[in-house]
């Protein structure tokens, strides 16, 4: 491995959402090295505490230490999630399909060599590639990175 990621998540709050869910959502990631390519291999979950739509997702992230301090990250893969599809109801999100794209990106501060608190956004949608509902979810928050 190469980080494990966890924090919490303000679930349903950013430019795309429209807070029909609400929440905190508990963040987990885990990163892979990899010998071969200039990414590194990720799962993870966005866990609602709240009862609303829960995530889990895999693909690759990106990240980079600029400055001795400064820590820039970017993620791009697929989820699945336990919510609503297309059902006309107006306290959840309506995603669609079942599988979605997730994009995330994060800024932070490198505390120790091995240890840096990041601001993180992530955003789960459909792209529209469908005829179907495409309400997307974003989350925001904070999550500590540890390097190993």
């Amino acid at each position: 491995m190469h980080a494990i990621k966890a924090g919490f998540l303000a679930h349903s709050t950013g430019p795309v959402s429209s807070g029909t869910e609400s929440g905190i959502d508990l963040n987990v990631e885990v990163l892979f090295k990899d010998r071969f390519l200039k990414a590194y291999p990720s799962i993870g979950a966005d866990i609602n505490l709240n009862g609303d739509t829960s995530f889990l997702y895999t693909g690759l992230s990106w990240e980079g230490k600029f400055y001795n301090f400064l820590h820039l990250g970017a993620f791009f893969g697929f989820a699945v999630h336990n919510g609503d599809l297309e059902n006309n109801n107006n306290d959840s999100r309506e995603y669609g399909t079942r599988v979605l794209f997730r994009e995330a990106l994060d800024i932070g501060i490198y505390i120790r060599d091995d240890l840096a608190l990041n601001f993180m956004y992530d955003h789960y949608s459909n792209a529209g590639l469908t005829n179907k509902k495409n309400q997307g979810n974003d989350n925001i928050g904070l999550r500590l990175s540890y390097y190993f």
